[in-house]
């Protein structure tokens, strides 16, 4: 059976959007239920860094609105790929009555901490998988774009820690602007790996102006939002948060 349902506009943009939004719930004009948040607050001895994790996505369209919930590994498990094949997004789908199901993973995390809410939903299954629900949004039908390096707003109060020694893989935009990976995807590329990251660039089909760098940090390095956070992905739907001005 196929790993994922069809998915007619405006759904593509739909989940495109719900998957920048990982690991806080929320966008611009959406209300959300809960906050979804990283595994756990890390150990500051610790590093998430190349964390696993996966994410089912459910649509149901009412009156006219799309809501969508979005369920995660994200504080249970490392989405084992022996359990995330189990995952079936048309069972799902008839077994919730929704109207489109997204698998939306695996995801590798590059950050090295984070600091921020973590999720109160309650755990279920989906195939052999456990997964609790990170959030709720309500979207507008066709609201969203689904085209890649366009900007995203997400409601999230976090604290991304990069740590001094580290690497990290940049866009920088032509208006100077930055945005850090947050996580990269094995979702276009399944042999995609932390190892190919510094080599991206040669990759991707960038805007004009646009660059893709790679530099090892000096000294941590912190993306704080309070609020709203702004994010993007590429066409590899790797996603990258915009680092706030200072």
């Amino acid at each position: 059976m196929s790993r994922s349902s069809a998915i007619r506009s405006p759904f593509v943009g739909l989940f495109l959007l719900l998957s920048t939004i990982a690991p806080s719930a929320g966008c611009g004009g959406a209300s959300s239920s809960q906050d979804a948040a990283l595994p756990v607050d890390a150990p500051v001895s610790a590093s998430i860094r190349g964390s696993r994790y996966c994410e089912v996505l459910v649509a149901f369209l009412t009156n006219g609105s799309v809501r969508a919930e979005v369920w995660g590994t994200q504080g249970l498990n490392n989405c084992p790929a022996e359990q995330w094949a189990t995952v079936n997004s048309s069972t799902i789908r008839t077994e919730l009555n929704a109207t489109a199901v997204v698998l939306n993973g695996p995801r590798y995390w590059v950050i090295d901490g984070y600091t921020g809410t973590r999720p109160a939903g309650m755990p279920r299954l989906f195939g052999m998988l456990e997964m609790q629900q990170l959030a709720t949004l309500m979207l507008a039908p066709g609201a969203v774009s689904s085209m890649p390096y366009v900007e995203r707003t997400v409601m999230r109060d976090s604290d991304f820690e990069f740590r001094d020694g580290a690497q990290v893989f940049e866009l920088v935009a032509a208006d100077g602007s930055i945005y850090v990976m947050q996580s990269y995807a094995q979702i276009v590329d399944a042999a995609l790996s932390e190892s190919n990251l510094p080599g991206l660039g040669s990759r991707l089909t960038l805007p004009s102006g646009w660059r893709y760098r790679t530099r090892t940090l000096d000294a941590n390095l912190h993306v704080r939002t309070a609020g709203t956070a702004t994010v993007v992905q590429d066409e590899l739907q790797n996603t990258y948060s915009k680092l706030p001005a200072p």
